[in-house]
């Protein structure tokens, strides 16, 4: 559809020019004005494409016209026509910005090649708007998670960071599959007209995306419920989010993200559960001192079966604020509460000495002093510890091990509960220990290692584009091309010929 604007004091003229309008192949929409002034009435009120004018009006001539157009809306096309007396006229409006000229009477062949040329401008000018545009966001998603990743505010000067301050809530969405990669296209917009809300979309990897809200006052579990069911009923993706609680300023946005990333870690220990929330965190942390004996024991024991170091400790320090050698305690209840704690502890490593948690439980069972059960106690937890760590020094292999079918299967569509499976470790742990030694997440790692290959065959590989995708692991020829731009912040195509930044309109795969 294409606006155009007809300026003539003579209503029979522009019915002409009307009539010719409907004979060509595009679809107008016409509007009339019978002099200048009126045609900047209009204009101020509608965006238009195309300016036809005649030269010799009241009020306002087209050449003045024409100069307060080419002010006001330099992007318009501007046609003149006009009479053989006034060509003369029509000429001195070069300098304004008027693109062609039809001489009256006008003939129908002359005026049809006229306008299409106007169109054939028009819809180059929006061609190479919308690559523009297109090459803004993908810039904005580059800096956007370089930002999140490292904290380091890249590409000042292309990147408009003041954007983001409307922004007060993530929610980081995960899944075992491949999900974003297959199904991105499909459910975005299908999504907002879901939760009758608008939302940005940064998409991380095939396994994970992040979605930021501006709204402050909503309740984002209850969203991220309405999320899971959305993924779940439409395209039985089973999800796993993490809502942030109110961010402040961007600066906050690394911060958070790391957050949110440590936060979806609990899906590992408590995999019946598939929404988790910071504050909701901060609030069971703080929670926690009110908790009864019974319950808190029970957490500390579910720690210890775990393997969860970073809770057990935690909740450990908050029995010990609760036992202290000022008060006045039952000494049976003291002493069995602990002990079960260093029993629970020592059946977990499996110490080829049985005789050692029996001396232990012995020696505890004989002090005469809370501090002394709470020191025995303390470096039980302590042990636990360096088991653990001991132990994870020799799943470091295990971490090899995945690493390296990575670079050997990169293509294969690779998942955290089949690569677990590969290294006979359990999802959550070998996510644990494989972000301890590597410093990213599996899905990122994967992510990462296929676009430097997809990166090293695109310089050095004359084979196609979609082909180097399929190679590469990306069964989404388009989700491959978007991907690379938001992790390289270039185009394949710029890539393959040695651009340093994304000059491409676009590929041609």
């Amino acid at each position: 559809m294409y606006t155009i604007l007809i300026v003539d004091d003579e209503k029979i003229e522009r019915n002409g020019m009307k009539f010719l309008l409907k004979r060509e192949a595009e679809e107008f929409q016409i509007l009339e004005a019978s002099n200048g002034r009126e045609a900047l009435g209009i204009l101020e009120k509608q965006k238009a494409d195309i300016l036809l004018t005649d030269i010799k009006m009241p009020y306002m001539s087209g050449l003045e016209l024409a100069r307060q157009v080419s002010e006001k809306h330099p992007a318009m096309k501007m046609i003149m026509f006009s009479g053989y007396s006034d060509f003369s006229y029509a000429q001195s409006a070069i300098r304004y910005g008027v693109s062609d000229y039809i001489l009256k009477p006008v003939d129908p062949g002359e005026f049809s090649r006229t306008i299409q040329k106007a169109v054939g401008e028009i819809n180059g000018q929006r061609k190479e708007q919308m690559i523009q545009t297109r090459q803004q966001d993908y810039l904005q998603r580059f800096f956007l998670q370089n930002y999140l990743y490292t904290g380091k505010i890249e590409g000042e000067g292309q990147w408009n960071t003041e954007e983001w301050e409307p922004y007060h809530y993530m929610v980081l969405a995960e899944t075992s599959s491949s999900f974003f990669e297959v199904e991105e296209e499909i459910f975005r917009e299908k999504l907002k007209a879901e939760i009758h809300r608008n939302f940005y979309y940064l998409n991380l990897n095939a396994g994970e995306s992040l979605f930021f809200f501006r709204e402050k006052s909503s309740d984002y579990e209850l969203l991220c419920r309405q999320l899971y069911q959305f993924f779940w009923q439409n395209y039985e993706a089973q999800c796993c989010f993490a809502v942030s609680k109110e961010i402040q300023n961007f600066q906050e946005f690394p911060q958070v993200f790391a957050g949110l990333e440590q936060l979806l870690e609990e899906q590992f220990y408590q995999p019946g559960k598939h929404i988790f929330s910071l504050e909701a965190q901060e609030k069971e942390q703080q929670d926690i001192s009110s908790l009864q004996d019974s319950e808190l024991l029970k957490k500390i024991l579910e720690d210890i079966h775990n393997k969860d170091m970073l809770h057990l400790k935690k909740h450990f320090r908050t029995l010990r604020e609760v036992y202290h050698p000022e008060k006045s305690y039952s000494e049976m209840y003291v002493k069995f509460l602990f002990s079960s704690i260093v029993k629970g502890i020592y059946e977990v490593m499996d110490l080829p000495d049985e005789k050692k948690l029996s001396r232990e439980i012995d020696r505890l069972y004989r002090c005469r002093h809370l501090k002394d059960v709470l020191d025995i106690t303390e470096k039980a937890v302590g042990d636990l510890e360096g088991f653990l760590a001991e132990n994870t020094k020799g799943t470091r292999s295990e971490v090899t091990k995945v690493k390296n079918y990575i670079y050997e299967n990169y293509q294969e569509d690779l998942s955290i509960d089949m690569l677990a499976e590969k290294v006979y470790l359990s999802p959550g742990y070998l996510s644990s220990i494989f972000k301890q030694e590597t410093g990213m997440n599996l899905n990122r790692f994967i992510k990462g290692y296929r676009m430097d290959k997809a990166r090293e065959l695109l310089e050095y590989s004359p084979k196609k584009i979609s082909q180097i995708a399929r190679e590469v692991g990306f069964s989404n020829n388009s989700y491959f091309c978007r991907s690379f731009r938001e992790h390289f912040g270039m185009t394949p195509e710029a890539c393959r010929k040695g651009l340093g930044k994304d000059e491409e309109a676009a590929a041609e795969i």
